[in-house]
């Protein structure tokens, strides 16, 4: 399987001089399942999201960076207290003092939520916030990041986002709309490291991008660049934390139909 799919997945090259693919780890069948939406990290363990509509999945993994073994899956997993409510869309995700903030969304496009899990057992919480329209409309909420040295939560929109949004990361309370200073389009998944919130976008058909957000000012950068070759990768979630290999990025790609990989990138060149 894992010879197969490399013969077809012609993504993960890096586009931008100074940043280099260093590893692709691939993932099927449940694996699959649990893992293809949003990735988070905590430095020992990669989580995951998880949610294949069509055929009713939704699920959480938690895998060891080092060894790229799923150590846990919560297969089908979706919490009573959110289904019961419309939540049916696992998204993007973070990780702050040993708990996951997870983007969900409504069946409906009502108003979506952040729901809050246990890195340790995956076990949702009971504790969610949900996000009215004057703060993420039509009920697009497809990623959430942490800023973990200032205690607050960031979230987007998956199209023509023009601003992002920071709230109180111990309430979930809303402070403030931030203008940035470009339009990202399709936004995945984003992380937040050194006071820079890092977003993946599936954003045109062939190259995918990684931008860079300066919350304190809405400063937005063209961070990297990768090939997908064939229109049968989607870029998804992303998280940062370096690796003594020299990995910085690490990426979710699905390679349709049912594959995804996680693709460690190394960090950006330092300005001179």
């Amino acid at each position: 399987m894992k010879a197969s799919v490399k013969r077809l997945d012609f993504s993960g090259k890096s586009l931008t001089p100074g940043i280099r693919l260093v590893a692709s780890r691939y993932y099927s069948g449940t694996d699959f399942y649990a893992s293809a939406q949003g990735i988070t990290t905590d430095g020992q363990f990669y989580y995951c999201t998880g949610t294949v509509l069509p055929l009713g999945f939704h699920g959480l993994s938690k895998i060891d960076i080092q060894t790229g073994k799923v150590l846990l899956k919560k297969e089908k997993y979706l919490p009573p207290e959110l289904a019961s409510r419309g939540f049916n869309h696992y998204g993007g995700c973070t990780y702050f003092e040993g708990k996951l903030y997870v983007a969900v969304e409504a069946e409906n496009k009502a108003d979506p939520c952040i729901g809050i899990f246990s890195a340790d057992t995956l076990e949702f919480t009971g504790q969610y916030k949900t996000l009215g329209p004057e703060i993420q409309p039509d009920g697009n909420l497809p990623w959430c990041a942490a800023d973990k040295e200032n205690r607050l939560l960031y979230t987007g929109y998956f199209n023509h986002c023009d601003h992002i949004n920071e709230f109180h990361i111990d309430t979930l309370e809303f402070i403030r709309h931030i203008p940035i200073s470009r339009v990202v389009e399709h936004t995945q998944g984003a992380e937040m490291w050194n006071d820079l919130i890092y977003i993946s976008c599936h954003d045109t058909w062939r190259k995918k991008h990684i931008y860079s957000i300066d919350p304190a000012t809405g400063e937005t950068t063209l961070v990297m660049e990768r090939d997908a070759a064939k229109n049968i990768v989607e870029s998804e979630g992303v998280t940062v934390w370096p690796m003594a290999d020299g990995s910085f990025f690490h990426q979710l790609d699905v390679i349709y139909p049912f594959t995804l990989a996680i693709r460690r990138y190394t960090a950006p060149p330092k300005e001179t």
